[in-house]
């Protein structure tokens, strides 16, 4: 099998299988990987405040990927109860299809209602599940990382802070030091001994009574 038919294959899969919430879910993924270290690389930024960024960006998509999930799968359900046969139909032609008037021009209504409901589905579905993860983005995430993160990040920002008092507040070890002041010295006995008081003779004048 060549390469080119193998990536034909691969992408004929994913285009038929895909989801909105995949993609969302995989745009989450790679910016929680990456934004993190994007941002503990910046070598101009403060220590504290790139793993606070790093932190928090990382929480943010941890909460992003489930939710986008759920929130398009729940929408995509939808599907199910917009894509019947009725909401295809002439309000009166349903209303006589319910009352079992059965007449040619109700069931055939109803039958082409049925096969545009089918086709429909999967369509519906997919543009239901991208108004979930579209929601999601715009209020659900948001509302669940400022009640999630803040008081997590909070708490990080507080041992931080503790521990750094801890460490400016640490007193000094006092050492002493062996060091003896001696104002008297002597080099050599052609040297003269230098004393910080006057050795000098007592006679003479004094002044000042000294």
């Amino acid at each position: 099998m060549s390469v080119n038919s193998t990536l034909e294959k691969i992408c004929t899969s994913l285009g038929k299988n895909n989801k909105p919430t995949y993609v969302v879910m995989a745009i989450a993924t790679v910016k929680g990987i990456c934004r993190p270290l994007f941002t503990m690389m910046d070598k101009k930024e403060n220590p504290d405040t790139k793993k606070y960024t790093a932190i928090r960006e990382g929480l943010t998509e941890i909460i992003a990927i489930p939710v986008y999930w759920a929130s398009g799968e729940i929408a995509g359900k939808l599907a199910n109860v917009f894509a019947k046969p009725k909401n295809f139909m002439d309000k009166t032609l349903y209303k006589q299809y319910k009352n079992n008037m059965r007449t040619p021009e109700v069931v055939k209504a109803f039958e082409d209602a049925k096969v545009l409901a089918e086709n429909n589905l999967p369509k519906m579905n997919k543009n239901l599940m991208f108004m979930g993860v579209c929601g999601a983005a715009l209020f659900v995430i948001p509302a669940l990382c400022s009640v999630a993160i803040k008081p997590i990040m909070s708490k990080i920002q507080k041992n931080n802070s503790k521990k750094s008092l801890d460490i400016n507040t640490q007193q000094p070890v006092e050492r002493p030091l062996n060091i003896t002041y001696n104002p008297d010295f002597q080099k050599g006995e052609n040297y003269k001994y230098l004393n910080s008081f006057y050795r000098g003779t007592n006679s003479g004048m004094k002044v000042g009574g000294v």
